[in-house]
């Protein structure tokens, strides 16, 4: 039996360390995406949504089974970080992991979905929201005292360092 640290007990990861395991995560998530957009060569309108349905699939498999099994993506592995529950600094649930890749990740999935085929200038304003929106996401982590960002806090989510051993 082991006995998890309260989430009082975690020290709070680093915002740059956060957003280098990031990084990362997404260089990794890249090149499964270059992988995939190889075989997928319908460049077409369902093309691209087919894609954006695949890598935003990829993507929630990716970072919710390494919370939820490992509690960490592998690049907050790399960087001794981890990512637990709130409430008692143990793994998180699916559905904790569910809410925090959609308030991370739901707005860029939503403007691989409609911005790319909108285009123009309806297109670029979309793509400024969700550019503030990770502004926002980064500046309420940064902030906040415990470095919970807008997304920890709606999933219930505390992103830690990890004890040394």
């Amino acid at each position: 039996m082991t006995v998890q640290a309260t989430s009082s007990a975690l020290a709070p990861a680093a915002i740059g360390a956060r957003v280098i395991a990031f990084i990362i995560d997404a260089i990794i998530l890249g090149i499964i995406q270059l992988i995939l957009a190889s075989i997928i060569g319908d460049v077409s309108i369902v093309g691209s949504v087919t894609r954006s349905i695949i890598y935003a699939a990829i993507g929630f498999g990716y970072f919710g089974y390494s919370w939820t099994a490992w509690r960490a993506s592998p690049g907050q592995r790399v960087l001794g970080l981890m990512t637990v529950s709130e409430a008692d600094g143990g793994t998180l649930t699916w559905n904790q992991a569910t809410l925090r890749w959609a308030w991370l990740f739901g707005p860029s999935v939503l403007n691989s979905l409609t911005g790319n085929q909108v285009g123009g200038g309806l297109g670029a304003i979309v793509g400024l929201v969700v550019l503030g929106y990770y502004i926002y996401l980064l500046y309420t982590a940064a902030t906040d005292p415990r470095k919970q960002g807008f997304h920890d806090k709606q999933a219930g989510t505390l992103v830690a360092m990890r004890a040394a051993a």
